[in-house]
């Protein structure tokens, strides 16, 4: 009977790189969800009703979850198939063998109940030569057939071992195409979207945020400042933005050159009338 992973299968794999998946969401009624969604499918093969971001994270921790799954029903049935191949006893040899056997025993109780004909010795001294002579002829004929067997067990055990190495390269192709895949979604994990400002209308991946932040860093700037600003106007304004990156590393640019440009005495940072001024002015129409 083939298995299944969702009821057979008593365990399933956490990936380290789920980490940063769980540290991305933003508290921990969600993290629970998740994991509780994890275990329903895993166990029971059932898709809970999720929203935002744990629906993205669940939906990539599914795919895991079902990729091992199938690799390991595949794993399965080839041991099973491989059970089945080996250690099974070839019956028509050895039924062959006791018939053969059998028929030897027999004609040797007839020659033994054979009686010489004729009175004189000499009659009787090559008959009894005949019979060592038959005897030692099926001997040498049950140890030709003894060497075949032999010979057929060693082919058998050279097809198993065949069998065995075939398996084995299967598996360690199986376990290269796994660890691609988890290559796959520790690239994957950087992608991962997350809602940013204080209406939750930025939306930038986890990669896009770190280097936005190490850039602004780098000039003394705070990222957050951009983030509120710009989610405070889209929503003002009741528009949405489907590249807040470009926008907000726009703006650091030209607040960096402003920057390093302005004289030591003067005041630096974030000036809330200039974004007004780039807000109003901007033409952000091309980014949604």
């Amino acid at each position: 009977m083939a298995k299944n992973f969702h009821t057979d299968n008593k365990a399933f794999m956490l990936y380290k790189d789920w980490e940063d998946i769980f540290q991305a969401l933003d508290s921990s009624e969600e993290i629970g969800e998740l994991v509780m969604a994890l275990f329903a499918y895993a166990k029971r093969g059932e898709t809970p009703k999720l929203s935002g971001g744990t629906k993205i994270a669940f939906l990539m921790m599914r795919a895991a979850i079902e990729r091992d799954g199938i690799a390991w029903e595949e794993m399965c049935a080839q041991r099973s198939e491989c059970g089945k191949k080996g250690g099974r006893p070839k019956k028509s040899d050895e039924s062959g063998n006791t018939d053969e056997k059998a028929e030897q025993t027999a004609a040797s109780a007839d020659n033994a109940e054979e009686k010489p004909q004729g009175i004189n010795d000499t009659a009787e001294k090559p008959k009894a030569f005949s019979q060592t002579e038959r005897f030692s002829e099926k001997a040498k004929k049950a140890d030709k057939d003894i060497d075949i067997d032999i010979d057929k067990d060693k082919d058998t055990d050279i097809d198993i071992d065949k069998d065995t190495d075939k398996d084995t390269d299967k598996d360690k192709d199986k376990d290269k195409a796994i660890d691609k895949e988890k290559k796959k979604d520790a690239g994957t994990a950087k992608s991962v979207v997350r809602s940013f400002g204080t209406h939750k209308n930025i939306m930038l991946t986890s990669e896009q945020y770190n280097e936005l932040e190490s850039r602004c860093r780098s000039v003394g700037l705070s990222l957050e400042s951009y983030i509120s600003k710009l989610s405070q106007w889209l929503f003002t304004k009741g528009r949405h933005c489907t590249d807040p990156y470009r926008i907000i590393s726009g703006w650091l640019d030209n607040d960096s050159k402003r920057k390093t440009a302005a004289k030591p005495k003067e005041k630096q940072g974030c000036d809330l009338s200039w974004y007004d001024d780039f807000a109003m002015n901007f033409d952000l129409s091309k980014f949604f």
